[in-house]
């Protein structure tokens, strides 16, 4: 059964947040300047993926984990909190919603979870008790309920998340069957080699959105390498596994069209771009239909022309049924978004870009609408803007 998608995430006395609902569609798009609140969305839905568990309670807000280390309960509360208390709510489809709400102590430091409760037409009122039943809390009896599965933010296999520290060129990367039997790339893309290598021969349906050329290689592997040839004009990949130490290594040839192609170089060899945008590629191509895929700045280290591809990317693998969340501070990575909505080869109505501004401690969402011509309902002054400023600054 397909996990529930993701239609908003509400955060509640959270770092620079009183109270703020973001919205997410199939690909959510989140820019602003530095220290505005992009990374605090992004780290509420980590601290709810380390933090809790459909299968047993959880009584405590896990701040430092394998996806993210956010220090102590103060760090994480509001500066302005009317009340120690944090809360996150996700809405999901058919109206359900399952609010966590977290008390802090100043006396331990703690976050302690008030017992989370899920609500909604396809659920009735329930909460998650000690046994990790959802019951409906107005029974006597507190008889367990059928409730819809998870979303995919809490499945074992249906998520990945890229931080922006991933990995730069290394001779080797590390093979672990535990990551590959949950499909994880791992936090720094670590494990994109091993993803491939058990992976890439997986065949692509030829209607797939991010499927480049119908009538070349369908395979996983085949369109990474496809839309590696966009990304870094003429980069091949090759890679080696080197089983007596558990670890892969990847060189990469360059060729184009009428050229004779190069011997292959160690990825220590070519940059920090290609090692960068592997795991993005992967992570947006790789990724099956109801699955969640979190990337932070993946246009880093990469020329305007392979930023503009991610954004078309990211939008196809959200026609695909994936849904995508990026944060981003890539004007160009949003044209490839806005050109494909208007080229028709995305949707602009499931997808939600947001932009964030902060006056003192507290931060403010504002979010044009993508229009079916590629264009924005609104242009926020510091939006994607400096460009604009820039050549009037040149002109003047």
């Amino acid at each position: 059964m397909r996990s529930p998608r993701i239609s908003a995430i509400e955060l509640e006395n959270f770092k620079c947040f009183r109270k703020q609902r973001v919205e997410m569609g199939g690909l959510t798009v989140l820019s602003g300047l530095n220290g505005m609140g992009k990374s605090s969305t992004i780290q509420a839905l980590l601290l709810l993926r380390q933090s809790v568990s459909f299968q047993r309670l959880q009584r405590r807000l896990r701040l430092s984990g394998d996806l993210i280390d956010l220090g102590t309960g103060e760090d994480a509360l509001f500066d302005l909190a009317d009340q120690d208390a944090i809360a996150f709510v996700l809405e999901l489809a058919q109206s359900r919603r399952i609010e966590y709400r977290y008390e802090y102590s100043r006396e331990n430091d703690r976050l302690s979870l008030v017992m989370p409760r899920q609500f909604g037409r396809a659920t009735s009122d329930m909460i998650l008790n000690s046994d990790g039943a959802w019951v409906d809390y107005r029974s006597d009896t507190q008889r367990s309920l059928p409730v819809a599965g998870p979303p995919s933010l809490f499945s074992t296999s249906g998520f990945q998340y890229l931080s922006a520290e991933r990995f730069g060129p290394r001779k080797s990367l590390p093979w672990s069957n535990e990551q590959v039997s949950t499909r994880f790339l791992g936090v720094h893309g670590e494990h994109v080699l091993a993803f491939l290598a058990e992976f890439g021969g997986s065949v692509l349906d030829e209607t797939d959105p991010r499927v480049r050329d119908p009538e070349g290689v369908l395979t996983l592997e085949g369109q990474v390498s496809s839309w590696l040839q966009e990304t870094s004009p003429g980069a091949t990949l090759d890679i080696s596994r080197m089983r007596e130490i558990d670890a892969l290594s990847a060189r990469y040839a360059y060729s184009r069209k009428g050229d004779v192609q190069s011997r292959a170089f160690r990825a220590t060899n070519v940059g920090f771009g290609i090692s960068y945008v592997l795991p993005v590629l992967t992570a947006l191509i790789g990724a099956r239909s109801g699955d969640l895929v979190i990337i932070e700045n993946p246009e880093a280290h990469l020329h305007p022309r392979g930023q503009t591809r991610l954004g078309q990317l990211a939008g196809r693998a959200a026609k695909s049924g994936v849904q995508v969340l990026i944060e981003t501070h890539s004007d160009h990575f949003l044209d490839g978004v806005r050109l494909d909505v208007k080229h028709q080869l995305s949707d602009g109505r499931d997808t939600r870009v947001h932009f964030f501004t902060r006056t003192g401690s507290e931060t403010q969402v504002i979010s044009p609408k993508v229009l079916e011509n590629g264009s924005l309902s609104e242009w926020p002054r510091g939006f994607f803007d400096e460009r604009d400023e820039n050549l009037l600054g040149l002109l003047g």
